[in-house]
C-alpha cells in the first residue's frame, strides 16, 4: 500500500497500472486515467460545495472510493447530487472533447461516456447504486433500501455475467465484461450506502 497524506493506493492498483501501461500500445491508459480523475474531481467538488469533508481517497484495482467525515454528514439529496457529479463531469468532458473533432479527442470522449454510463448502473459499488439507495431510503427505510439494492445489484450482475458468457461463446467478446460482471457479484466488505463512502 502506497500512502501520501489522505490518498491510499493499493498494491493491486499499482500492479494493474503497471500491467496496463506495459500492454497499452495505443496510449489509451493516460486518457482513461484522466477520465477517472475528472470523475472523482466532480464528486469531490460537489461534496465540498455541500459542506461535506473527504477524509481519505482510496484507489484500488477496481476503482476509487472517497471516505467522508461522519462529522459533516450529507443528507440523501446531497448524496444524490454528489453521486451524480462524477458522471456529469464525464459527460461534460465527453461533449467538450467530441467538439475538438480529432481521433484522440473522440477516443477521450468515448472513454468519458463509457465511464459515466457504467457508473450510473444500479449496482451497490457504483454511483447509480448510491443514487438508487438514497431514493429508496427516502421512500422506505435504510434497511429496506439496502436489501432492495442488493437484490437489484445481484440481478444486474447475473445478467451481465450471462451476457458476457454468451458473447464469449459466440466468439464476439472479450474477458473485460465477464471480469466486471463477476466483480459486481462480489458484495462489498462494508456497508457502502450508509453515507460515509462515495465511489
Amino acid at each position: 500500500m502506497l500512502r501520501w497524506k489522505r490518498v491510499e493506493i493499493s498494491a493491486g492498483a499499482l500492479l494493474l497500472g503497471a500491467a496496463l501501461y506495459y500492454l497499452d500500445e495505443q496510449g489509451v491508459l493516460l486518457m482513461a486515467f484522466c477520465a477517472c480523475a475528472l470523475h472523482e474531481l466532480g464528486h469531490w467538488l460537489v461534496i465540498r460545495a455541500l459542506g461535506g469533508r473527504v477524509t481519505a481517497l482510496r484507489i484500488t484495482c477496481v476503482g476509487a472510493e472517497m471516505r467522508l467525515s461522519a462529522r459533516c454528514p450529507l443528507g440523501y439529496w446531497q448524496q444524490i447530487a454528489a453521486a451524480l457529479a462524477g458522471p456529469a463531469v464525464n459527460l461534460l468532458a465527453a461533449r467538450m472533447a467530441a467538439g475538438l473533432g480529432t481521433e484522440g479527442a473522440y477516443c477521450f470522449a468515448g472513454l468519458n461516456l463509457a465511464l459515466a454510463a457504467f457508473n450510473l448502473l444500479p449496482a451497490v459499488q457504483l454511483d447509480g447504486g448510491r443514487i438508487l439507495w438514497c431514493i429508496l431510503a427516502l421512500l422506505t427505510s435504510e434497511e429496506r433500501a439496502e436489501r432492495l439494492l442488493r437484490v437489484l445489484s445481484s440481478a444486474l450482475a447475473v445478467g451481465l455475467v450471462l451476457g458476457a458468457l454468451l458473447l464469449l461463446w459466440q466468439g464476439r467478446g472479450n474477458l473485460t465484461l465477464l471480469i466486471t460482471a463477476v466483480w459486481l457479484l462480489v458484495p462489498p466488505a462494508a456497508k457502502p450506502c450508509r453515507g460515509t463512502r462515495m465511489g
